[in-house]
């Protein structure tokens, strides 16, 4: 899921461009920062065509 999440962050808003959370019970925000901030600059075009190629192999219910 933290996948798809990164992709859709990726896709709509660009390379991570905000401060990973520092709270230490902010596990959740710091996983989906990680995530995230690891497709570096990849472009928003190449992030949609990951997600909806990454949806096909899970999704039983998608075809091509």
């Amino acid at each position: 899921m933290l996948l798809f999440y990164s992709y859709y962050k990726q896709a709509t808003v660009g390379p991570c461009n905000i401060p990973r959370p520092n709270g230490f019970w902010d596990t959740r925000g710091k996983a989906k920062w990680d995530s995230w901030s690891s497709l570096g600059n990849m472009t928003k075009e190449k992030a949609m065509k990951n997600y909806v190629e990454d949806i096909q192999l899970v999704s039983p219910f998608m075809e091509n």
